[in-house]
């Protein structure tokens, strides 16, 4: 891990060197040598070692582009667009598990331990911070629940995992692996913590920061992968009874910000009421991405928040598209499916139904064609898309990605429900989600455990599909063994945990 450690050393010095760079008021010893011991002392400091946290979370090592590769190549949702779809990428996606050396799942791994080791640092140096005490406090529910996020990312993916609470200032500080329950047993007083000190909402020039309802979902999330849906469930009530959230239309959920130079062509439904989480991005209008991985916080400051996961997933590039298996759980009289995906027929360009458009064909779509119940066309995910606004040959966007919507929270009640027995409790709320704004489809009536099983595995394919959850949620239902009684494995034979990086072991002498 020298080689990963280092980095890590680095990218907190690099912090302290930009945070100092870029604000004249603060007062430290040496502007130009900043340290540990001479940063830190202001809830101001503070805040801005919690930002870097958050830059970290949407660079393009995880939110910006290679986190959701990682869970959509290993969910069921998701083929490969052509041979286009880069080889790391592929690799995740076809074979039963990847090779060490894979970039793209190594570069997630050093995302999710870069963002652990700033927020040690945080939660190092907060309890000597005075001035603004409340200030502080909220600092450290944050720190902890971004902590707690990328420690569900590491054990629900590899599961034993190096266990770091200090930060490391020292290219030999190496840790090996500890089993998955002391990862889980961290994560948990993390999220409890965090639930204590978040707020419920924030000021509109504070959207973005992790909020009470998200911990809880999120703690919900996690108590439901480790088994223990009681605890689940009461967190997840927690976030329904707040009375914060509420479901809006379906397609609001995947627009944002679009950008062409200076000209704003459409600002979107983001932060709307049924969003819990999204990371944010932001549409500079300059098609500017952090190719380099370099991090946004790092010189020469011109990396911009933006995303790519447009491009890769549309009609361009057409890296990514959805599978036959997902294309055929949709119901026929399912409106959630022509807003899911864009296929060769429908009407693009509308401006948000302002114009009549134009209709798509196959060769404005550069992918191979996918079947639903046999009919063989060309498509592409709708979500996070921005053909009905622009067709792009290359255009970055600042589509916020949306980690956690309040469907989610029902349909992980629904699923509590049904392991603890009240398949009809269940039923309630799977028929909220199916009656939200812009579906209104037929409510579901459940009577068996197996039933309400199934219903929520169905419910969450067709209303999350393509947002990152469902591979997650294979590995849960995998583990319970509802694979094939309830279902067949969407991907049969693919291991559950992914192999620590090569990286990693190569240089650990604790792992090997």
């Amino acid at each position: 891990m020298k080689q990963n450690i280092y980095k890590l050393v680095v990218a907190v010095i690099m912090v302290f060197i930009i945070i100092i760079g870029c604000d004249k008021k603060l007062n430290v010893t040496d502007q130009n040598n900043p340290t540990q011991e001479s940063y830190f002392k202001t809830a101001s400091e503070l805040q801005n070692g919690v930002n870097s946290i958050y830059s970290t979370l949407r660079a393009a090592e995880l939110v910006g582009r290679e986190w959701y590769f990682v869970h959509d190549m290993r969910g069921g949702e998701t083929w490969a667009g052509g041979a286009q779809l880069e080889a790391p990428r592929a690799e995740l996606l076809k074979q039963a598990t990847p090779a060490p050396t894979n970039a793209v799942m190594t570069s997630v791994w050093t995302g999710c331990y870069q963002m652990i080791n700033k927020a040690n640092l945080v939660l190092s140096k907060a309890p000597g911070v005075t001035d603004n005490t409340s200030l502080r406090d909220r600092l450290v529910g944050e720190a902890k629940f971004l902590r707690a996020w990328a420690y569900f990312e590491l054990v629900s993916q590899w599961g034993d995992v190096p266990l770091y609470t200090e930060p490391i200032n020292s290219p030999t500080g190496y840790k090996g692996k500890s089993p998955a329950a002391e990862i889980y047993t961290l994560i948990i007083s993390d999220l409890t913590d965090a639930v204590a000190k978040l707020p419920l909402s924030y000021s509109s020039s504070d959207l973005g920061r992790a909020t009470k309802g998200a911990a809880n979902t999120l703690l919900g999330k996690v108590q439901m992968q480790k088994g223990d849906y009681g605890a689940a469930k009461t967190a997840l009530l927690a976030v329904v009874s707040s009375g914060k959230y509420s479901l809006v239309d379906f397609s609001w959920n995947f627009d944002g910000d679009i950008q062409n130079g200076t000209t704003v062509i459409t600002t979107g439904h983001e932060a709307n009421a049924e969003s819990i989480f999204e990371v944010y991005f932001q549409d500079r209008g300059d098609n500017n991405f952090n190719w380099g991985y370099a991090g946004e916080l790092n010189p020469p400051f011109n990396w911009g928040p933006q995303t790519v996961r447009n491009q890769e997933y549309g009609q361009s590039w057409g890296n990514v598209i959805p599978s036959d298996r997902i294309l055929d759980e949709f119901e026929a009289n399912d409106p959630r499916y022509k807003m899911t995906f864009w296929e060769v027929g429908d009407i693009i360009l509308t401006k948000g139904g302002t114009v009549p458009g134009v209709a798509l064909t196959a060769a404005d779509l550069n992918v191979d064609p996918s079947k639903k119940n046999g009919v063989s066309l060309k498509r592409i995910y709708k979500k996070y898309s921005i053909l009905d606004w622009m067709q792009e040959g290359f255009k970055t966007t600042g589509l916020n990605q949306r980690l956690m919507r309040y469907a989610d929270v029902f349909l992980m009640l629904a699923e509590c429900e049904a392991e603890i027995g009240t398949p009809a409790q269940a039923a309630i709320y799977i028929n909220m989600v199916r009656a939200r704004p812009g579906v209104n489809m037929t409510p579901v009536a459940l009577a068996t455990k197996n039933a309400a099983l199934r219903a929520v595995m169905h419910e969450r394919s067709v209303e999350l599909a393509g947002e990152g959850v469902n591979n997650i949620d294979i590995l849960r239902w995998r583990k319970k063994g509802y694979f094939p009684s309830i279902m067949p494995d969407p991907k049969q034979g693919q291991v559950d945990m992914l192999p620590i990086p090569f990286a990693e072991t190569s240089t650990n002498p604790l792992i090997q």
